[in-house]
């Protein structure tokens, strides 16, 4: 998440659609940059997938304008975005970030069980995770309304991306853009899938294939 009172915009970063690449790109033009979720405080509670409805709060909490801000985030192919999900959860059961008990938990839990498969992650998806899945839950407002002025396409990121922040007034060289994060794994996401898994993704992102066209 990045926000810049001075360009009055906020971005919101939808998990694995090229976040840490814009996230990096908005650096210098931002106020308020967003930090991992364990290094929060009462004072910052800004962190990388902070929701809309998490955020309009807290700037209603501050009196800042919610409404004078421009909102924008970024949507993928939902096949391909499950597959990087999945590739990001078995990075992270690797890396333990966090202190204390909960470290030495979560490390033992790493030690003890076996890491899902792909066909179990896929199908153990659903909408109680702690980061929502689908973009109507990451960025929607719980009545069907997206709290977002602008969707872009983790596709088109290059293109897009500078289109978007010109009309912000901010002049970014599509030349410059890195590409950041990305997942070690096998780049056809159709390989990942059988009929069954691509019906359960289907069932899960009927919103984005409907709104933004998506195929496999």
């Amino acid at each position: 998440m990045r926000i810049s009172h001075a360009h009055k915009f906020i971005f919101f970063a939808t998990p694995r659609t090229g976040s840490t690449t814009v996230r990096d790109v908005l650096d210098e033009y931002s106020d308020i940059a967003s930090v991992h979720i364990t290094e929060v405080s009462s004072e910052f509670p800004f962190y990388h997938h902070i929701s809309p409805l998490e955020l309009k709060a807290i700037f209603m909490e501050r009196g800042w304008e919610w409404d004078s801000y421009r909102k924008f985030c970024f949507v993928r192919n939902p096949y391909d975005r499950v597959v990087s999900l999945y590739h990001h959860f078995l990075r992270i059961r690797k890396e333990n970030k966090l202190k204390g008990v909960k470290g030495l938990l979560w490390r033992l839990r790493y030690l003890t069980t076996r890491a899902p498969s792909f066909r179990q992650y896929v199908m153990r998806l659903n909408s109680s995770k702690r980061l929502p899945t689908t973009l109507p839950e990451f960025v929607g407002d719980g009545e069907g309304r997206l709290m977002v002025d602008t969707v872009l396409k983790y596709e088109e990121l290059a293109e897009s991306l500078p289109e978007c922040l010109m009309r912000y007034g901010l002049d970014v060289d599509a030349q410059n853009i890195p590409h950041l994060n990305a997942s070690a794994r096998e780049r056809d996401y159709r390989k990942y899938y059988d009929s069954t898994l691509k019906k359960k993704v289907q069932e899960l992102y009927q919103y984005e294939f409907k709104e933004y066209g998506y195929e496999f």
